[in-house]
């Protein structure tokens, strides 16, 4: 992890956090749909221990779709054990990152993605504000 600043798209003002690559940390990460809050997923079997197996297909194979809109159906069945978000939202694996400022996108409040899902596997999570972290099967915020 390593601090990072990132100017939001929506308000212009600097944003503070720390940034964790995903693949050097072994864990995976989604975002609230309703807050900057993220949820960090540090057991590496999490999803295959709750029967949840992810496709791996490239383009040209049989149910592969444009933008991993295959990925869709499982993300939702896999989105169901997850907590609920302190804020009363929901954490979500094609929530973009917000901003704990303004609470809109940080890649900014006009951004519609140009209609696709949100890229879901990117390298890095921006964390600003509070986590929850689902370590040895147990969910727990962090201090």
């Amino acid at each position: 992890m390593t601090e990072h600043v990132q100017k939001c798209g929506a308000c212009g003002e600097e944003v503070k956090g720390e940034l964790y690559h995903l693949g050097f940390s072994d864990m995976d990460a989604v975002y609230c749909w309703d807050c900057p809050n993220v949820l960090l997923i540090k057991d590496h079997d999490f999803f295959e221990k709750n029967g949840i197996t992810f496709p791996h297909l490239m383009p040209g194979d049989k149910g592969w779709q444009e933008y991993n809109k295959h990925m869709l159906p499982y993300y939702k069945e896999a989105e169901k054990l997850f907590p609920g978000c302190g804020c009363g939202g929901s954490f979500r694996f094609m929530a973009p990152p917000r901003c704990p400022k303004c609470n809109d996108y940080l890649a900014g409040k006009d951004k519609d993605y140009g209609g696709k899902p949100y890229y879901r596997y990117h390298k890095y999570v921006f964390v600003t504000v509070g986590s929850v972290y689902l370590e040895n099967g147990r969910f727990c915020e962090s201090t």
